[in-house]
C-alpha cells in the first residue's frame, strides 16, 4: 500500500497504536511497535535486527533485546514465524490502538 492511498480510517488506526504504544516500558520502547508498523505496512512483516538497532540508538544488544521483548510481552508486536535464514517476523497488533482509543471514550 502506498502511503497516498492511506484512508483517514487506516491513518487513525496506526496512529491510535502509535499513541497506546507509550506504553511500553523503557526509553527506546515506543520506537519497536513503529518500526514493527512501518516494515509491515511496506512488506507484510518486519524483522528487527537488534546489533543495527542497538547501533542506530546507542544501547548494547542486550537492551534492544529486551525493548523488543517488552514490546512482545506489552502485547503491541508479535512473532509470526521466520525468515528463510532464520529471523523472526514481527507484525503489530492493531488492536492495542482500538483498546487505546475505547478506554478514552473517543469515538471512531
Amino acid at each position: 500500500m502506498n502511503d497516498l492511498d492511506m484512508t483517514e480510517e487506516t491513518f487513525q488506526q496506526f496512529r491510535d497504536y502509535m499513541m497506546a504504544s507509550h506504553r511500553i516500558r523503557g526509553r527506546h520502547g515506543f520506537r519497536i511497535p513503529a518500526l514493527v508498523l512501518d516494515q509491515w505496512h511496506q512488506s507484510g512483516f518486519a524483522v528487527l535486527r537488534t546489533n543495527t538497532l542497538a547501533r542506530h540508538f546507542g544501547v548494547q544488544r542486550k537492551t534492544m533485546w529486551q525493548t523488543i521483548k517488552s514490546a512482545i510481552d506489552a502485547g503491541f508486536i508479535k512473532e509470526i514465524g521466520r525468515t528463510e535464514d532464520g529471523k523472526a517476523m514481527y507484525v503489530p497488533c492493531l488492536e492495542r490502538g482500538e483498546e487505546w482509543r475505547s478506554a478514552r471514550g473517543v469515538v471512531a
